[in-house]
């Protein structure tokens, strides 16, 4: 057994020594290895290491490394790093861990070729180095191996073997007092219900699976020291993951521990803070810091050497919405990822996909394009349909030469809204949105514990998964078409549409919509700037202030509706409404506390409908309040329609077809928030260009069941035009075209 220095001994308690620092002689034991792994198995020894040092995470005081010779006569090498087991309990609904033996010195491999290795472990310390020998023999498994970027399809992810891979899961970034309890519950029930991905934060350190948490190096805590019982956890997690057929992104550290004041500050309890026994005088220090490297370099040894070989370790993501760190600065932020990447294909020998976030929904292209980063991700909050930012934003960036999909979505960055929102349309229509828009994976919600284990969604997970079962992602070569639809009966009279302005722009200094506003509606048409999404008040930001003023022509007796959603906790506002110079609404929305709690009211969101009879008007939409209080704008039932009240996005590839269509209207803040009844869409017929010709099997399903609703035959010629006959629509439907002897 490892022998360690225990922690009550009188060199431990010295300042500025691990826990887990070593007075020994160099020396290390025979290897014990099995002698036979599979392929792509994750193999684990301990190695009975000995030597003198004061940090166990610093490899220029001691290091563990294997060289692997493998069968083709080429070869790698992999850190090794320390360990220590613990045993887990639950008392009194909170994760207890005990340690159940000291620590000790591991490796973990993943041979990728069947036939005998060599294995050259050297343990070195200041004193010298000691080398020990073994062999051990590949062979075969049914694992799949690590995901990449495919070779056949850049856009999409494969597995070794080169078959695809379609993430579909959700965010469980940290656990609840229970811990590991509750990944125990939450990967359990998105695995047994189709999902296949899932998304964990190391840092900051209240996160429950942080690596470096505040503290003094003597209690095994500070920068550059390793948390072995967080580090236990993950261990577990993962296990867990791997039973459960998913694969998890590890984000490695949040703006959070960067960031100042407001939207989560950790500055000042992180580790990295000089205060704190860390490197940084101040924030911004981190991108350039030579000791800051080092430590940093460190730490990804670490990783790598403990989880590298874990091929459900889908991604590296090295920042989480980094955009948000104080004093941002693209350029520098840049050079920092380009050579931190660098460093791990230096010793990551697996090649695990990198990334990186940000919280700006558009994406940077200076950072999303690093050459280093394998993949994009997209982040979205306070969107009034999430389901169309994502085909919005997907539409944007399929051209931008790498795979993309949603990392973080939701209805509210404040909040779940699981009242408003108990079946999970923010997690649904965004998930089939990127399907039906080719995205590289589906969009991934944020809100896990407090929506869908509170809500018990797992099950919208079940449709998608049975849908996608047997597309070939990465050898399809799908591409975005247009859908064109018309009414089954020609006959059918069409209803007009509703003029909406839900995603006005939204800001809190001098830029567009942030002054007075106005414009022209008729015929169904905005002439003129699209109104703001919010209005300022008359004393904070009183700059800002921006009453919208609208002439309107109608042809009919109609409605204008104001959707309110939020307003400011720092003094409420006050809605105002006059039609042409008469006042027809004055609402208050009170802040009952003042400015005592600054969180957004919410309980003030619903919809405040205004008659207006045919003719020409004048609407001006004021706030008088002190605040600002946000805003979408809907004019009923003027907009002249041609084609059925339905909204499609498709993808075609080689041999399938695939489309997500939804009933117009039907986004999350009307149907959520606004609580509105959108009519059904009569039978329709869809039409698609640039399948190949032959016979394909059209199949109709049901994106809430998970099941075909109909199956039918449609024979394509040489036009390419597909006809597909959709039935009446409540909701949505997906469509999927198979190409038969495919």
């Amino acid at each position: 057994m490892l022998s360690s220095i225990l922690l009550l001994s009188p060199f431990v308690q010295a300042s500025g020594i691990s826990p887990y620092a070593m007075r020994e002689p160099l020396r290390l034991g025979p290897l014990a290895i099995a002698e036979t792994a599979p392929r792509y198995g994750m193999v684990e020894f301990e190695v009975d290491a000995h030597g003198t040092y004061d940090d166990p995470f610093d490899p220029i005081q001691v290091r563990l490394d294997a060289k692997l010779t493998k069968p083709d006569g080429s070869t790698i090498s992999v850190p090794g790093f320390l360990d220590r087991p613990f045993r887990r309990s639950l008392v009194d609904g909170a994760e207890r861990l005990e340690p159940t033996g000291p620590a000790r010195w591991k490796l973990r491999l993943s041979p990728d070729q069947e036939g005998q290795y060599a294995v050259r472990v050297v343990f070195a310390d200041k004193s010298g180095e000691k080398v020990q020998n073994g062999v051990f023999r590949c062979v075969a498994s049914k694992e799949a191996g690590f995901v990449k970027a495919s070779e056949q399809d850049h856009r999409f992810f494969a597995f070794s073997d080169g078959s695809s891979f379609w993430p579909l899961g959700a965010n469980v970034a940290w656990a609840g007092p229970r811990g590991t309890f509750d990944y125990d519950e939450w990967l359990g029930k998105l695995g047994d219900h189709g999902a296949n991905y899932a998304r964990l934060w190391l840092s900051p350190s209240w996160t429950t699976l942080a690596q470096e948490l505040p503290g003094k190096k003597e209690e095994g805590k500070g920068l550059g020291q390793i948390d072995l019982a967080n580090a236990w956890r993950l261990d577990h997690v993962l296990e867990t993951a791997r039973g459960k057929g998913i694969y998890a992104t590890l984000c490695l550290d949040s703006y959070n521990v960067l960031r100042q004041s407001d939207a989560n500050p950790w500055w000042d309890k992180t580790p990295h803070n000089s205060d704190h026994g860390g490197p940084l005088r101040i924030w911004r220090d981190f991108w350039t810091n030579e000791t800051m490297d080092r430590l940093y370099r460190n730490r990804l040894r670490y990783l790598v050497a403990r989880w590298g070989a874990d091929s459900h370790v889908f991604a590296w993501e090295f920042w989480n919405e980094v955009d948000l760190t104080t004093e941002f600065d693209a350029a520098t932020v840049r050079d920092w990822h380009q050579r931190m990447a660098r460093q791990l294909d230096s010793i990551d020998v697996y090649h695990h996909l990198r990334t990186t976030s940000l919280s700006l929904t558009a994406g940077l292209r200076s950072i999303d394009l690093i050459p280093e980063l394998d993949f994009m991700q997209t982040h979205s909050y306070d969107s009034a349909d999430p389901a169309g930012t994502v085909a919005t934003q997907q539409s944007r960036k399929s051209s931008w030469g790498k795979p993309h999909f949603f990392g973080e979505i939701g209805a509210d960055g404040s909040g779940p809204r699981a009242d408003d929102d108990p079946s999970g349309m923010q997690i649904h229509d965004p998930i089939w949105a990127s399907i039906g828009t080719g995205a590289s994976g589906g969009s991934m919600p944020w809100w896990w514990d407090t929506l869908i284990a509170a809500k018990g969604l797992y099950g919208i997970y079940d449709a998608p998964s049975k849908f996608l079962k047997g597309v070939d992602w990465a050898k399809e070569r799908f591409r975005q078409t247009d859908v064109v639809l018309s009414m089954a009966d020609p006959r059918a009279k069409i209803p007009p549409g509703d003029l909406v302005f839900d995603n006005g722009p939204v800001g809190w200094v001098s830029g567009p919509g942030m002054r007075p506003q106005g414009a022209v509606i008729s015929g169904g048409l905005l002439q003129g700037e699209v109104p703001a999404g919010i209005l300022h008040g008359l004393v904070n930001h009183a700059e800002l202030h921006n009453p919208l003023t609208l002439r309107v022509r109608v042809e009919a007796a109609t409605t204008f509706e104001i959707g309110v959603s939020t307003v400011s906790g720092y003094g409420g506002a006050n809605l105002k409404v006059a039609v042409d110079g008469v006042p027809v609404l004055t609402q208050d929305f009170n802040d009952p506390d003042g400015t005592t709690k600054t969180d957004d009211l919410r309980n003030y969101a619903g919809t405040f409908p205004i008659a207006l009879s045919k003719g020409v008007h004048t609407i001006v939409v004021d706030n008088t309040g002190t605040d600002w209080v946000k805003v979408a704008y809907r004019l009923v039932g003027v907009v002249p329609r041609t084609t059925p009240p339905l909204n499609a996005w498709a993808v075609v590839g080689d041999e399938t077809a695939m489309a997500w269509v939804r009933l117009a209207g039907r986004i999350w803040r009307a149907v959520s928030e606004q609580k509105r009844t959108i009519e059904p869409a009569a039978p329709t017929v869809m039409r698609l260009r640039g399948l190949r010709s032959g016979t394909w099997r059209a199949e109709i399903w049901d994106t809430y069941a998970g099941a075909a609703l109909s199956t039918t035959k449609v024979r394509i010629g040489i036009d390419g035009l597909a006809r597909v006959e959709l039935p009446r629509i409540e909701k949505d439907v997906a469509v999927k075209l198979v190409r038969e002897g495919s």
